[in-house]
């Protein structure tokens, strides 16, 4: 827990610090006792200010410090442009610094809903081999890393996130197939 000290709690501590002495009274009203008094509230502001630095430094609670966070992080993202919504741009921030990119499908489905609020479906294609049902496409060994991503709604900048960040080896089709339309 962090501590709070008031400007009274400073103005003791510098009172309880001066040598003892006739001359360093400490009577309230006394001019060393105003003194105390003043330089205390300048204390306990830095201190206020200070306590509320920590709060807003770390990348999951900064409020004034979010944009040096995204400038390091390399945000806002290209592909989806600047977001307004703090909460939004802290999630971002901080999944940037502690999450890793997978390469299962199961992580790209996640990450469309969890941040893009949109349902996708990812088919994942394999090449022809005997024993493969008839009625799925031919394909070459070039379909072993090819996945389509489909979805209801608009895919929009996802076709541009998830051609970044995808495995380098995966071809990605974004959409339905002319004959499914």
């Amino acid at each position: 827990m962090i501590p709070h000290y008031t400007s009274q709690d400073f103005r003791n501590a510098l009172l309880n610090l001066l040598p003892m002495g006739p001359i360093w009274s400490r009577e309230k009203g006394g001019m060393i006792w105003i003194w105390a008094g003043i330089i205390g509230e300048s204390y306990a502001r830095n201190s206020e200010r200070a306590i509320e630095l920590l709060k807003v430094a770390f990348p999951a609670t900064a409020t004034e410090l979010i944009t040096e966070w995204e400038n390091t992080v390399g945000l806002p993202d290209p592909c989806v442009g600047p977001v307004e919504d703090i909460a939004i741009r802290q999630l971002l921030v901080v999944d940037r610094l502690v999450s890793s990119i997978e390469s299962s499908t199961e992580f790209y489905i996640e990450y469309a809903k969890k941040y893009f609020n949109i349902d996708v479906v990812i088919d994942q294609y394999a090449p022809f081999r005997f024993g493969t049902r008839f009625g799925r496409p031919f394909g070459y060994e070039e379909w072993s890393h090819t996945w389509r991503i489909r979805s209801n709604q608009d895919l929009g900048f996802l076709h541009c996130i998830f051609s970044r960040i995808a495995p380098a080896h995966t071809w990605i089709l974004f959409g339905p197939f002319a004959d499914e339309v």
